[in-house]
């Protein structure tokens, strides 16, 4: 499902910036690492928030820890 959250006007150097609402809707915060791919057949660019090294390790300790105990 698409929402439309904004348009924008493409800058110089071809940047488009993105709103604080967006963002936070799609977990993304300052920082943050995405991909970049382009959809020819529906002519979108989508972005996709890459999970760090540090972040896949806390989701595995977290996952694995028992509940009640202190990691």
């Amino acid at each position: 499902m698409k929402v439309l959250f904004d348009t924008k006007k493409i800058q110089k150097l071809g940047r488009v910036s993105l709103s604080e609402m967006l963002l936070r809707n799609a977990g993304l915060s300052e920082g943050d690492t995405v991909n970049i791919y382009f959809d020819a057949n529906s002519r979108c660019i989508v972005l996709e928030r890459v999970n760090t090294q540090e972040e896949t390790l806390e989701e595995r300790s977290s996952a694995t820890s028992k509940p009640g105990k202190k990691k």
